[in-house]
């Protein structure tokens, strides 16, 4: 296993937030496969059983501890890897909430700051730590997963969901004002619904449809990342390239 910031030369890197399981697992398996150095951080990779079999068998994979919501822990996760470019910064990490409580009757406001924190500023927090990392980068690439929920055209077709709906939409503005402030850097920011698909956030949805599988969302949304273009800057993109208005 590679040491921190010292991936063999000539090869893109990708950091990945939680990548314990669901998608990040995938895009982790997945990038890894495709000849990339792979930073795949978690909560508690002692517990990350899959991820830890995947860093064992692929050498370009390190896996890292983190916390999204822990300032100290994701700054100093960055001073680790400050010399290493990152070409594409994968904000993965986070979570539906309980449902009981984020409905009306039954709200729960410390359940909101929990999943405001994990899904909105805990995108931001790390996308602030490694800007430079990926303004060094060749593909110069910060990608924030979700938000379609956090779109007026989505969001209020239904009742209900409020943190998981709040936590989106500001996951939204702040990504689109980082856009605003990093484009001068070359840097694209852009947000991509990897659709339903079979995870653990899903079932914490409530849904109980039709659903992709993950690692087929992840490879349409590893796609749709390498084909971004400055004209996707600040948008909302869905794993199949439709845009949503938000």
């Amino acid at each position: 296993m590679p040491e921190a910031g010292n991936f063999p030369a000539g090869q893109p890197t990708v950091l990945i937030t939680g990548a314990s399981r669901g998608l990040g697992l995938e895009f982790a398996r997945q990038y890894a496969a495709a000849g990339w150095n792979v930073v795949a951080t978690c909560r508690s990779p002692a517990t990350a059983g899959d991820l830890q079999a995947l860093a064992a068998a692929a050498t370009s994979v390190v896996v890292e501890p983190l916390d999204v919501t822990d300032d100290a822990a994701v700054v100093a996760l960055a001073q680790r890897y400050a010399t290493q470019p990152i070409d594409v910064l994968l904000t993965n990490a986070g979570v539906y909430g309980t449902l009981a409580k984020q409905s009306l009757g039954t709200m729960d406001f410390e359940e909101a700051r929990r999943v405001f924190d994990i899904n909105a500023l805990g995108a931001l927090r790390v996308a602030h730590a490694f800007l430079d990392n990926v303004a060094r980068s060749a593909q110069k690439k910060i990608v924030s997963l979700g938000g379609g929920l956090g779109a007026q055209s989505i969001g209020s077709l239904f009742g209900g969901h409020y943190f998981m709906k709040m936590s989106k939409a500001a996951h939204l503005i702040a990504m689109g004002t980082l856009q605003t402030e990093v484009k001068d850097r070359g840097i694209t920011v852009a947000m991509i619904s990897p659709g339903r698909v079979d995870t653990q956030l899903m079932r914490d949805s409530g849904w109980t449809g039709e659903s992709l599988k993950a690692a087929d969302s992840a490879a349409l949304v590893i796609a749709r990342i390498a084909a971004l273009e400055p004209s996707m800057r600040g948008r909302l993109v869905t794993y199949d390239g439709k845009l949503i208005p938000w």
